[in-house]
C-alpha cells in the first residue's frame, strides 16, 4: 500500500481512504494502559483485548487482526471506540487524571515508582525493623508529628491535647 502525506494530520492511500497512524507516543501508551487498568473492566471484552494487544503489548492493527481473524479496519474502530469510551469515563470520574497530576508533580515515574516498590519489598524480606525505618522515610515530616501524637486542624494549626 502506497500512503500519501507525511505530517501530523491524517493519512490517506492512492485511493482515499484513511490510513490510521500506528505511531503511538510513550505518554500516550503509558496514559491508555492507566486509563485501560481503571476502565477497562467497563469496556466490551473484545475492545479490551484488542487495546490491551495494542498499547500495552506493541503489536498492530494487522497482527492483531490475523490473530482475531477479522479486519484490521475492525481492530482500528474498537481501537478508537475504547479510546473515546475510556477518556470519557476519566472525563467525567477524574480518577486518573487526579492521580496522574500526583505522579507527575512528585517527578514520579514507572521506573521511580518500580525502584520504591523494589525497595519495599527489600525491606519488608529484611525484618520489620527495616520496613518501619522505610516507611518513616517515605513518609516524610507530615507522618512524624501525626506519630507524635499531634492533632490539627483544618487550617494546620496544632491543637493541643486535652
Amino acid at each position: 500500500m502506497h500512503v500519501v502525506g507525511r505530517g501530523s494530520g491524517p493519512t490517506f492511500n492512492k485511493k482515499g481512504c484513511l490510513v490510521a497512524s500506528q505511531v503511538v507516543s510513550a505518554q500516550k501508551r503509558y496514559r491508555m494502559s492507566l486509563l485501560l487498568d481503571v476502565y477497562g473492566g467497563l469496556l466490551t471484552e473484545k475492545q479490551r483485548s484488542f487495546m490491551q494487544r495494542y498499547f500495552e503489548q506493541d503489536m498492530s492493527f494487522g497482527e492483531i487482526a490475523r490473530e482475531q481473524g477479522v479486519s484490521r479496519q475492525a481492530i482500528f474502530d474498537a481501537v478508537k471506540h475504547g479510546e473515546e469510551s475510556l477518556e470519557k469515563f476519566e472525563r467525567a470520574l477524574k480518577l486518573v487524571d487526579s492521580g496522574w497530576a500526583d505522579w507527575t508533580g512528585a517527578g514520579l515515574t514507572p521506573r521511580s515508582v518500580a525502584e520504591r516498590l523494589a525497595a519495599i519489598r527489600t525491606a519488608a524480606n529484611n525484618g520489620p525493623a527495616e520496613l518501619d525505618k522505610l516507611i518513616a522515610e517515605l513518609s516524610g515530616p507530615a507522618e512524624e508529628s501525626a506519630e507524635a501524637g499531634a492533632e490539627t486542624t483544618d487550617e494546620g494549626r496544632e491543637l493541643k491535647s486535652a
